[in-house]
C-alpha cells in the first residue's frame, strides 16, 4: 500500500491541510502564470489573478468561520464505564455577520465512538447550537477529558481547517452495571430484598409478591390468591425490608467491583436498604438516589493496591459476597466463617 503524505501547515493556533482540490489550484496558480510567460496569453494572466483570488477569499473565509466557535460539553448526571451514554455539545459563533457553517468535532481517548465526530451543519450568528454525541469510557474513576478539536473545509474545501476548542473536563466514572440474574434464596425475600416485615400502619402503596413462609395470613390478598392460583402477600412497608450487606475482598478484579456496584443499583430500584463493606469501604446502610450515589461514588474511587484492609465486616443484615473475580454467595449474616472473613479483607 502506497504512503499517503498530506503536508499541513501552522497558521498561530490554527492547522490548514490542504485537500486534493487545494493542492490542484496551487500547481495550477504555478503553471499558468509561466505558460502565459511563454506564450504571451494575456488571458492566462487574467486567469491566475482570479485563481490567487479565490486563494484568499477561501482563506480569509475559512479562518474566520473557525476562530469565531467557542464549544462546551454536557455530561449526564450518572456516567457508567462501558456503557453509552449522550453528550450534549453547546457551540456559539461569534462572527457577527453569518455566523459559522460545516463545523466538526471530534474527541479524544479515552472517550470512545463517533469516530467521524459531532457536526454542526450551521451557527446563526450570537447563537448557541446545541447537538448531542454518544460515546462510551472504558474504565470507572476520575476521567480528564482533554479539549477536542473543531474542523472544517468551508468554504470552498480547498484545505481543512482546525484547532484544539473547548475546556479540559473531569467526569466519575461509576463501575459498569450488569442485571443481577443469580436465583436469590427465599430466606433472603423475593429477589433478594430481604423478608419483609409488613406494617399495617405503613405509607408506602401496596405492593404485591408471592407468598413467603412466615407471611401472616392477615396479609395474604385472596382476590389476587384466587385469580392467579397461588398465594399472593400485600407488603404495606418496603421501609420493613431486611438490609443487605455487599461486601469485596482485597485485591477485587474489576469484573468484582462491576458486580458490586450492579447489586447497589438492584438494592436501590427496591428501596432496600444497603450498607458497602470491605477493604478501605464502610459505609452504613442506607436508602435513596443520594445513598445509591455515594456507594456507587466509593465503588468508583476503589483501588485494590492501596485499599485499608482493617475494615470491620460485623454485620446483622443478610449479607451477599463478591468475590475477586466477581461470583456471588449469598447467606444470612453468621453463616460465614471466620475464616471466610478473613480471605475477604485479605488479613492473615
Amino acid at each position: 500500500m502506497a504512503l499517503r503524505i498530506r503536508p499541513a501547515f501552522r497558521i498561530g493556533r490554527t492547522t490548514v491541510q490542504p485537500t486534493a482540490y487545494g493542492w490542484t489550484l496551487f500547481f495550477l496558480m504555478i503553471w499558468i502564470p509561466l505558460a502565459a510567460l511563454v506564450t504571451a496569453n494575456n488571458f492566462l494572466l487574467i486567469i491566475f489573478f482570479m485563481m490567487v483570488g479565490l486563494a484568499v477569499v477561501s482563506h480569509r473565509l475559512a479562518m474566520r468561520n473557525i476562530k469565531s466557535v467557542s464549544l462546551s460539553r454536557r455530561f449526564p448526571e450518572d456516567v457508567f464505564a462501558d456503557t453509552v451514554f449522550a453528550v450534549s455539545y453547546l457551540v456559539r459563533s461569534d462572527s457577527a455577520r453569518w455566523g459559522s457553517f460545516t463545523l466538526r468535532f471530534t474527541e479524544t481517548p479515552p472517550l470512545l465512538g463517533e469516530a467521524q465526530g459531532v457536526t454542526f451543519l450551521k451557527v446563526p450568528p450570537g447563537e448557541t447550537v446545541s447537538v448531542p454525541g454518544f460515546f462510551t469510557i472504558p474504565f470507572r474513576g476520575d476521567v480528564t477529558l482533554n479539549p477536542g478539536t473543531i474542523s472544517s473545509s468551508f468554504p470552498f474545501g480547498l484545505a481543512g481547517y482546525s484547532r484544539r476548542c473547548g475546556p479540559e473536563d473531569r467526569v466519575l466514572v461509576f463501575p459498569k452495571i450488569e442485571p443481577v440474574t443469580e436465583e436469590i434464596s427465599l430466606k433472603l425475600g423475593i429477589s433478594g430484598k430481604g423478608r419483609e416485615r409488613t406494617d399495617p400502619s405503613g405509607t408506602v402503596p401496596f405492593q404485591f409478591r408471592n407468598y413467603v413462609p412466615g407471611d401472616a395470613y392477615k396479609h395474604i390478598d385472596w382476590k389476587k390468591t384466587a385469580a392467579g392460583g397461588s398465594l399472593i402477600t400485600r407488603v404495606l412497608s418496603e421501609e420493613g425490608a431486611r438490609e443487605m450487606t455487599i461486601r469485596i475482598p482485597k485485591g477485587a478484579q474489576e469484573r468484582a467491583i462491576s458486580r458490586a456496584a450492579s447489586l447497589v443499583v438492584h438494592f436501590a430500584g427496591m428501596r432496600t436498604p444497603v450498607s458497602l463493606q470491605g477493604p478501605g469501604l464502610a459505609a452504613e446502610a442506607g436508602v435513596g438516589k443520594e445513598h445509591t450515589r455515594k456507594l456507587l461514588t466509593m465503588l468508583a474511587r476503589w483501588d485494590k493496591t492501596t485499599a485499608d484492609s482493617e475494615t470491620s465486616i460485623e454485620t446483622t443484615a443478610a449479607v451477599v459476597e463478591v468475590d475477586r473475580d466477581g461470583e456471588l454467595v449469598w447467606h444470612e449474616s453468621g453463616d460465614s466463617s471466620d475464616s471466610r472473613n478473613q480471605e475477604l479483607l485479605g488479613t492473615p
